[in-house]
């Protein structure tokens, strides 16, 4: 109100620009936050113009070995390469909570209205939201993100630790999930479970690989799920 008065009194007819809604995005195994932006750089360029995009590094340092190569989550040798969690030889995912306190202590003195994840990350996107940790949350979007069973266990006791035995109502944040009919590493039917379980789901197939989508169709209809997620009438 004091900005609208101070302009009314000097006769300016324009307002300045609000702040942008903020993008918390998160990026796959093997990648990092700066590798992440560069893969996506045609669709960075359009959401920066509507969204404040902050990329986060993940917390575990990765090495590399003859099963997990760079080529995973599109990773190359500009950066160091990193992950949310890791994989144990058995198939079970480990130091899965520490990744959301991570995220959590890293973000605590920031406020964002959305979280995009690749791979990995849109996973930990997914159930970051439905943990209830992530204050201000209204949209997620995530791409070849699988389905991972531990990271929903531990979304769920973070959300029972203040809200015993009320159904998650972050199960409601508008989600869109997209996968690719020829992920060699992230099966379709995996996305379709995260889209199911973490509720409220938009599930949509594009014709490519294990990628986080830059042609412009696929931009739009991001743009599209984010307009109308963070719309006023959805506050």
């Amino acid at each position: 109100m004091i900005q609208i008065a101070y302009l009314l009194a000097t006769g300016i007819s324009e307002l300045a620009p609000m702040n942008k809604p903020r993008i918390l995005c998160l990026h796959g195994k093997f990648q990092s936050g700066s590798i992440f932006s560069n893969k996506i750089a045609g669709a960075r360029r359009k959401l920066a113009r509507e969204y404040d995009l902050h990329f986060l590094e993940g917390p575990i340092i990765l090495t590399q070995n003859e099963n997990e190569s760079n080529a995973c989550d599109g990773g190359d040798d500009t950066d160091i390469p990193r992950g949310w969690w890791l994989r144990s030889d058995d198939g079970k995912h480990t130091m899965v909570k520490e990744a959301f306190e991570y995220v959590i202590q890293e973000t605590a003195n920031e406020k964002y209205d959305a979280i995009l994840g690749f791979s990995q990350g849109g996973t930990l996107a997914t159930a970051l939201a439905l943990s209830g940790k992530m204050n201000g949350v209204r949209a997620v979007v995530t791409a070849g993100a699988p389905y991972v069973r531990e990271a929903f266990d531990v979304a769920t006791g973070l959300y029972s630790e203040s809200n015993d035995n009320v159904e998650n109502k972050y199960l409601q944040i508008p989600k869109l999930h997209m996968a690719g009919e020829n992920d060699a590493l992230v099966a379709v039917d995996s996305t379709k479970k995260l889209c199911e379980e973490g509720g409220n789901g938009k599930f949509i197939l594009h014709e490519q690989g294990h990628l986080f989508p830059t042609r412009s169709a696929r931009v739009k209809e991001i743009m599209d799920f984010l307009q109308l997620s963070l719309s006023d009438s959805n506050c």
